[in-house]
């Protein structure tokens, strides 16, 4: 699992965010963060003993922070503001049995190694979803950037503030919401920080193109979403 991090001037994003929704705010900027992955087996927790027969799509997850000091959100949450799988069936199942997710597919979707690089590609096509593509590779030291040291200067405890989330919610307006439990199990002694080789996305160029990126890799991870409710 590949994070993709920036810090975001508020005032650039403020049409991305559903009306009555408020997103989390450091310094006048706001965290925005891609999660690109390949699922081992994702389906249903049960029946028991099925999960080797459902397949490994590719998934990537664009989200913001909803800010937790509000009389709605207590708990760490992300808000789902775009989301692409590279299976066709997948997106389907998701839209019919989910309404956490506004699953995407693109024309194509590529997440691997090449030598000692991760290698991200997704290509639209005439889809909604969105395009990237990153080149990166790992490296020994942890840097953080300046705007993330408002967070933690601290990579563990930054790291942990990032990736530890209790609820995930998408929405169209706070009248037309969906919330769901989440929950990550990983070593964070596993996960190592990346230096970004190339980056290029449409999408994303005027907001993200003067602010740095922080990424890092998680080799393996379990996660599980619950308790799915309007």
């Amino acid at each position: 699992m590949v994070y993709l991090n920036w810090m975001i001037p508020i005032e650039k994003i403020r049409d991305m965010i559903p009306q009555g929704l408020e997103v989390n705010a450091i310094q006048g900027k706001v965290l925005f963060s891609i999660l690109t992955y390949r699922h081992g087996h994702f389906g249903p927790a049960k029946p028991d003993g099925l999960r080797s027969f459902y397949s490994s799509p590719l998934q990537s997850n664009w989200r913001f922070y909803i800010a937790t000091d509000t009389k709605l959100f207590k708990e760490p949450t992300v808000l789902f503001v775009s989301n692409s799988m590279s299976s066709f069936l997948y997106c389907l199942g998701s839209r019919l049995f989910s309404n956490m997710m506004f699953t995407h597919h693109p024309l194509s979707f590529s997440h691997q190694y090449i030598d000692d690089h991760i290698h991200t590609k997704i290509d639209p096509g005439t889809s909604n979803a969105p395009d990237l593509e990153v080149i990166c590779h790992s490296v020994e030291e942890w840097k953080i950037p300046n705007d993330f040291q408002h967070i933690s200067t601290h990579p563990s405890e930054l790291l942990e503030k990032i990736i530890v989330q209790n609820r995930a919610l998408t929405s169209q307006d706070l009248n037309s919401s969906h919330i769901a439990n989440i929950s990550l199990a990983f070593d964070i002694k596993e996960i190592k920080p990346l230096k970004i080789d190339f980056f290029k996305s449409h999408t994303l160029y005027e907001i993200v193109k003067e602010e740095e990126c922080f990424a890092f890799q998680i080799p393996s991870l379990t996660f599980f979403m619950n308790n799915e409710k309007e």
